[in-house]
This record gives C-alpha cells, structure tokens and sequence, in this order.
C-alpha cells in the first residue's frame, strides 16, 4: 500500500455544449423555471437544445445585483430551479470521454469568495459548522476516503487530507453530439437552502455592534439603576429608599417592570417557566435575596430617618420581613392573577393619560403579594446594592442576547456584498490498477461566480395566479373548507363576540364544558374575500403615509382564462 499507483489522467471541462454555444468556458450553469428540470435538461442534451441562444439568455435577465453584474440565483420558493454541468475526459490525445464504468461516485462543493478568502461550508457529524476558511489545496470531503491523488488512502489519523465540507452529488449522462463524438457529462441540482446555528454566539456580532446595544440596554433604566442621564451620577439619600411605606419611586417602578416583563425573575417553580430561563436568572434572584423590605413603623427614628448604609443595614436585621425575591416568587404563585403584574399595567395606563411616566406625580402603592390589600413595607438599598444591580443586568442582558442568537437558524447563502459564491466539481474515478483516485476541477473549470436571491427578492419573485371568488359563489354550498378543531371555553369566547363589546367579562365562558370541543369550518371563497378585503384596507391606510400604493399593486385588464 506504499508503493504509488499510476495514475489514469482524468480532467473536468465545460460541457461541449456550452462551448459550442460560445456562452462561456466553465461549468454550465443552467435554469429551469418547472420541477420538471430534470428530464426537461436530458431532453435538451439530447435534442441539442443548447446550441440555441436563448439558453444563455438567463444569465442577462438575472445581473440585478445591487453590487455587480453577477448574476443572482433564485431561490426554489421563486419556483426556479437551477443545475450545474461539467464534463469529464481522459487527459491524451483527443481528449476522448472518459468510461462511465471508471467512475466511482461524483459531486461538487460550493465556495464562498468573501475578501479574497475561499471559504467552504464545513460538517460535523452531520451538524452543520458554517462557512470557513479552506484549504489552499483541494483535499477529500469524505473522511472515510481520504484520497491521494494516486488512489492510496490517508491515514485517519491524518485529518489534514480531510476538508469536511458539504458535498452535492453529481450523475452521469452519456450523450453524442452532432459530429457523432461521445461526452460524459456530470449534472446535478444546486440546492440554494439550508441554515446552521452558530454555538459560538460571540461571533456573530461585531465588537463594536455589541458594545453599542449593550450601552443601550444600560441606559434603559434611570440611575441609580441605569445610565439613562448619560453619566454616573451620586449615590443620595432617597436613592437609597426605592420603596417608601409600599410606594415606588419611578425608578423602581421601571425595574420592577424590567424584571417581570422581561426576565419573569421569581417565575421559576411555575409550570410556565423554563429550565433554562431559571438557570439565566439564578444570579439575579440571589442578589434580589439580599434586597430586604423593612417594617417602618416599627424602626427607631434615628435608623428610619437617617442614612442607610452598611452600618446601619446590621442594625435593622431584625425588622427584616422579607425579601424581593420572595415577594415576586409569591407575586407569581398567583399564576394568570399575578397582582404585581396587574399593578404594572395600572400604572402604565395611568401614565399614559397624563402624557408619560415623568408627569403622573405619584404611584400607587405596590400590591401585597396575595393580591389583598396594598404593601405597607419599605425596601432599603446601599450604593453597593445598585452597582451589583447594574452589573446582573447588564450581565443578565448578555446571557440573554447569546442564547438567543444560539437558538436562531442563521441561512446558509447571504446577501451582502462579500457574498459570492462558486461551483467547484470533482469526480472519483478507477485508474489503470483500479484503484480509485480524485479529480478537482481547475479554475477553468468552475461555475462562474453568482450571488443567491433573498427570499423576498421583488427581482426575483415571480408572479403567483391566486383566483379571487365571485360573489356568486360566496351562498353556495356548504362551510366546508377551513376546519379548526375548538375548545370549549374558547368557542364560549368566539361565539359571543359581539361588535359593540368586544370580549368583555360576560362573554368570556367558564372553561371547558364535560370535555366538549367543537369543530368549525369555514367557507373558503368567504375566507378569501375577507383576507382580500383586510389587505386592501391595510395598504390603503399605510399609504396615506408611505405613499407606496404604486409599487405595491399593479392591475391590468386581463382576458378570461379557458384553459
């Protein structure tokens, strides 16, 4: 297994075709616009359909490309549908095809061109990786071959010879051209989909992006929980009382709105809240545990009237009753009749009446946490308390931001300018001792460089025949289109809809009934006509400010369609 095989000199070339139709001298890049595209492209090899110049022509109509005269390839949602074709000859005199029967499997990677650096799109263990940097030389994508270029294996230790990047299968198709010369020709689909998750959260922003929205999220809040006056500001004394005798200040209130709404801190042993949320939250919850609320009325008038500090935090443990956590981890046991949650959307409306937060004079006492009465008790807090209050959220803000980037399926094709990309083929064959060896394609023998279409691309859309009913149709026949399966309490809600009300308290049932659910079903035609009517109404109120309504509907008198 030392000794080198010879090797059977194997090339890739442009298709015959596309040579003869002087369309290009790389791997044939073809469009199809019907699923069909298969045996539509084997009738055109063995027709001589591509002699024709209409078959280059698609090329022209798809050089659309914000950045260059690329062309852009659509994407199989705009019902196009795309092949690459290469051929393969013996490297002698004549170049003669080279014998299907000598060739083992066949495909082709693609390539991102992004800053001068050829990038592939790497596996592992079937889990996508992304796009990165790729070898200066072209090595083996399966890692169970591993070939020499003379047919001998690497060893699998040797992870070197092994790119572990995606392939796409190519297949075989003999063919004569008009001169009687046999061709084998390689095709395939180019799939243009596919997504992967980047587990390595942190480079999916730039440093600069990232320290801004994380300087936007610090100046969410006021100090001394936030930085929204633009600058570290002094500790003072009614900083440090956020809650007096059960009323918040506007800073508080801002908080604990942040903590209910967003991070649902103290949530955590309700059937709604997730493990993983739980997990976020952990450190915060510790720090709220050590913000207690003290009994006032009951503090000599020295402690309650003086400053609050590190000193003075010993000497009022023992009117102690409870703290924050536990007040929002009692607040959320009252699952849906959260009262604290309730208390916010009071004050929201409140403010909003009076034309925003900073004009409403004062807030409502908070809420005991069983929701019966209001809360008589004070929250004290030290310069230190609001720093390390700072520091979780901002922290917290991080942890959140990062696991959700790792739950986002990122596309596998982007759009922007440094995204070009290239086909490049290969092909396993048999030498003269039948052993398989490796062929690449030259850089004459790739696919031209391309860009793929976003999915909403208005270039690349095509025209999509959605008949509209007549009001003919809309008394006839039964409701016998669109079926959703209903619960018992919320047909009670639907069903006493009423136009006036709305879905007050009267209308909204007790729940299901004995386990009954019901089954509605819908006209189509009326479900059409409505979401007709909806969107025209829609389009008509957004352009008295966009003023878009010519480039968001065109009508054209058009015959009726017989056939």
């Amino acid at each position: 297994m030392t000794s080198a095989q010879p090797i059977h000199s194997v090339r890739l070339r442009p298709p015959f075709f596309q040579r003869l139709s002087q369309s290009g001298e790389q791997a044939s890049l073809l469009r199809y616009l019907d699923p069909d595209f298969v045996n539509r492209f084997q009738q055109d090899v063995s027709k001589q359909r591509f002699a024709q110049t209409q078959f280059a022509d698609w090329i022209k109509e798809e050089t659309h490309s914000q950045f260059d005269s690329k062309p852009v390839l659509r994407l199989p949602t705009h019902r196009a549908f795309h092949l690459v074709c290469c051929e393969v000859v013996c490297e002698r005199f004549g170049r003669p095809a080279l014998d299907p029967a000598r060739i083992t499997s066949a495909g082709f990677v693609i390539r991102r061109q992004r800053q001068g650096q050829e990038q592939a799109w790497v596996l592992e263990e079937g889990e996508a990786l992304g796009w990165q940097d790729a070898s200066n030389e072209l090595r083996d994508p399966d890692l169970d071959r591993r070939l020499c270029p003379n047919g001998l294996l690497h060893p699998r230790t040797n992870q070197a010879a092994y790119s572990g990047e995606q392939t796409h299968p190519l297949h075989v198709l003999n063919t004569v051209d008009d001169n009687g010369k046999c061709h084998t020709l390689l095709f395939g689909y180019v799939p243009l989909g596919g997504f992967y998750y980047e587990r390595q959260a942190a480079k999916l922003f730039a440093a600069g992006d990232r320290q801004e929205i994380e300087n936007f999220a610090a100046s969410s809040l006021p100090w001394p929980f936030g930085y929204r006056e633009g600058k570290q500001l002094s500790f003072l004394q009614h900083h440090a009382l956020p809650v007096h005798d059960g009323v918040p200040s506007k800073a508080m209130f801002e908080l604990l709105r942040l903590l209910v709404n967003r991070y649902h801190l103290g949530e955590a042993g309700s059937a709604q809240h997730s493990r993983q949320n739980a997990s976020l939250n952990a450190d915060l919850e510790a720090l709220c545990s050590s913000l207690w609320f003290y009994d006032d009325r009951r503090l000599p008038a020295n402690l309650r009237n003086g400053l609050f500090n590190e000193h003075s935090r010993e000497l009022v443990k023992g009117y102690r009753q409870f703290h924050l956590t536990h007040y929002l981890q009692q607040c959320f046991a009252q699952q849906e009749h959260n009262p604290l949650v309730q208390w916010i959307i009071q004050q929201e409306q409140a403010a909003d009446k009076v034309g925003g937060l900073d004009n409403l004079p004062t807030l409502a006492a908070l809420p005991n946490s069983n929701g019966n009465g209001s809360l008589t008790f004070s929250l004290r807090i030290v310069a230190s308390d609001a720093e390390d209050i700072r520091h979780q959220l901002g922290q917290r803000f991080r942890e959140q931001t990062l696991a959700q980037a790792k739950e986002i399926p990122l596309p596998k094709f982007g759009q922007g300018q440094q995204d070009v990309y290239q086909i490049v083929p290969f092909v396993r064959s048999k030498n003269d001792q039948g052993k398989e060896q490796i062929q690449w394609a030259d850089e004459y023998s790739r696919s031209m460089e391309f860009r793929v279409a976003a999915p909403f691309d208005p270039e690349a859309s095509r025209p999509s025949l959605i008949p509209m009913p007549s009001l003919r149709d809309l008394k006839r026949g039964l409701a016998k289109g669109a079926s959703v399966l209903t619960p018992g309490d919320t047909f009670d809600l639907i069903n006493g809809l009423n136009l006036k009300k709305g879905a007050s308290e009267d209308v909204i049932g007790d729940g299901p009934k004995l386990g009954i659910q019901w089954i509605c079903s819908f006209s189509l035609p009326v479900i059409t006509l409505v979401a007709m009517i909806l969107l025209m109404i829609m389009i008509s109120l957004l352009n008295i400010v966009f003023f878009w309504l010519p480039w968001v509907r065109i009508c054209l008198p058009f015959p009726k369609i017989e056939k």
